[in-house]
């Protein structure tokens, strides 16, 4: 029994360790002055990798949403709610994932897709 515990807290902590952290926008941030279509570009994301959302708080949220809430940029219903102005998500859903500014979707394409793959 402790045996297997060790092994199951070893990969546990190996997907810690291999887990990258993106900072969505990079400098910019998330906000409605990036081309999110561009930064997604070369890069691979992973279960267990994390997003980082940094933005104003008082003029951004991020709405975690399927493909219906993405294409027609409707923040309802939704899968969460992130509105710290400095949010960690951490990537546990294979397959497409969503994300929209409630406010900015639509008015200026502030919205991000990205492809969860298993490592």
């Amino acid at each position: 029994m402790a045996f297997t515990a060790f092994w199951i807290a070893l990969l546990v902590l190996l997907r810690a360790v291999h887990a990258k952290e993106y900072v969505v926008g990079d400098e910019e941030g998330w906000n409605s002055n990036v081309d999110y279509y561009a930064w997604v570009e070369g890069k691979t994301f992973y279960v267990g990798d994390i997003l980082v959302f940094n933005y104003n708080q008082d003029d951004h949220n991020v709405i975690v949403v399927n493909a219906t809430g993405y294409d027609k940029c409707l923040s309802s219903p939704n899968l969460g709610i992130f509105n710290s102005s400095n949010d960690r998500v951490t990537l546990t859903t294979l397959g497409d994932n969503y994300y929209i500014c409630q406010w900015h979707c639509d008015f200026s394409d502030q919205k991000l897709m990205i492809r969860v793959m298993r490592k």
